[in-house]
């Protein structure tokens, strides 16, 4: 709907909205920041935008801002509060969640400027954005339910705030939207390493990091999928168990793969050549309206941790310590996901992932942040492989499976003289 000066009813609010705001930060109280002020408001509008409400909203902006509530105009306060309580509020806060910067870029020009600018920005429905495409499902499929909140960083930063990380998507309606994911990759990182313990203790070794029982390069390739590396002697040695340079010796990558059906599992590199893994893990999505999976906004799903570390020896008044804020998705948030067998997988792979969800389930943290209890989850899958063929194998076929680490020469006789493993 539009009114007399064909201003429609969302610019109007969303004019209302950003007067607010740039009152906000003309009566701040902060004077000291170590960048441009632009920046600085857009991080702020990015964490209050967080909340629930549009008038939420302004209130934790507000305080992010230690703004004086003295000072602002009561014409700007009343046309926002009657706005905020209306039924676009919803449409404009999701604007600001997507374009924090340019509210903060349109805050800091002049008045006349900002006027005309601010007039000719369209604000779309929240059903015009359309969603995305629903995930099919997969062979096994995974649910964690947030105990706590849960952090999962991106590769970009707000200031001192660390976001969660998101991926473009876009949506039945055509448009591009920015939307959050617990990576795959790091799930399958996690198992790797829980598997790789286990493995080793099952050995009658420890599992440890600074004198591992294990050489270098195998070290690498059970806890981190290893690395290319040619000329070296783990090369050398690989060569002679299951060739190199195009040359395939099929019966040394079946009895590695017999051998060791974990790592088998998940893949590896080994000095010049690529073992693929047999499982495919999908990322998580957090259940909300935008996904396609759920009725909750994804803007609510979301919270600031403020982080800091302040050292105990510390004399002066002023901090001298670490502060940090974290997106983080809230405790209560629901992640669906699904990992998917590939067809070649023998039994014993497949048991190998049934344990390593069994181990991944017992210990109920994932992402960031887990000793300051972060990323607390309790994790629901079902048609999981059944894991005690793969634990009675490592029982049964311990010395063997010596017997052929030590022919790959993969055990560090160092790093092993605690145990009792022969070398």
């Amino acid at each position: 709907m539009r009114n007399d000066t064909g201003r429609s009813n969302r610019q109007i609010q969303l004019q209302q909205t950003l007067d607010m705001v740039r009152s906000l930060s003309i009566n701040s109280r902060i004077k000291k920041y170590g960048r441009n002020f632009a920046d600085f408001l857009a991080d702020r509008i990015m964490q209050a935008t967080t909340e629930p409400s549009l008038t939420a909203a302004i209130e934790r902006l507000s305080k992010l801002l230690d703004s004086d509530p003295g000072k602002v105009s009561g014409v700007v306060l009343v046309g926002f509060l009657q706005d905020a309580s209306s039924s676009g509020s919803q449409a404009v806060l999701h604007w600001l969640r997507g374009y924090p910067r340019v509210a903060a870029m349109l805050c800091m020009l002049k008045q006349t400027d900002y006027m005309d600018l601010v007039q000719t920005i369209e604000v779309k429905d929240m059903e015009a954005w359309g969603s995305a495409l629903p995930d099919p499902g997969h062979e096994i499929n995974l649910k964690f339910t947030c105990l706590s909140p849960i952090a999962h960083g991106s590769d970009t930063k707000a200031g001192n705030a660390m976001l969660f990380r998101r991926m473009q998507v876009l949506t039945t309606e055509g448009n591009v939207i920015s939307m959050p994911y617990y990576a795959g990759n790091a799930i399958r990182g996690q198992m790797r390493d829980l598997l790789a313990d286990d493995f080793v203790r099952a050995l009658g070794l420890i599992p440890r990091r600074d004198r591992p029982p294990l050489t270098l390069w195998f070290f690498h390739a059970l806890y981190a999928g290893g690395a290319l590396e040619g000329n070296s002697s783990a090369d050398k040695a690989l060569k002679q168990m299951i060739g190199a340079s195009g040359v395939m010796k099929a019966h040394g990558i079946y009895q590695f793969r017999n051998m060791l059906p974990a790592l088998s599992l998940l893949g590896c590199a080994m000095g010049s050549r690529i073992l693929s893994g047999r499982v495919r893990f999908g990322d998580l999505r957090p259940e909300c309206r935008e996904w396609g999976n759920g009725g909750i906004p994804v803007g609510e799903l979301f919270e600031w941790i403020y982080l800091t570390r302040r050292e105990d020896h510390d004399e002066h008044e002023e901090h001298h310590g670490m502060v940090a804020n974290t997106e983080c998705l809230r405790a209560g948030t629901i992640l669906c996901g699904g990992l998917d067998l590939d067809m070649h997988a023998t039994p014993l792979e497949r048991s190998a992932l049934g344990h390593g969800l069994q181990l991944l389930s017992e210990v109920g943290y994932i992402g960031a942040g887990n000793r300051r209890g972060l990323g607390r989850v309790k994790i629901e899958y079902d048609n999981s492989p059944d894991p005690k063929p793969y634990v009675a194998f490592l029982e049964e076929n311990r010395d063997a499976i010596i017997g052929y680490l030590n022919e790959l020469g993969a055990i560090n006789a160092r790093g092993n003289a605690d145990s009792e493993v022969p070398v």
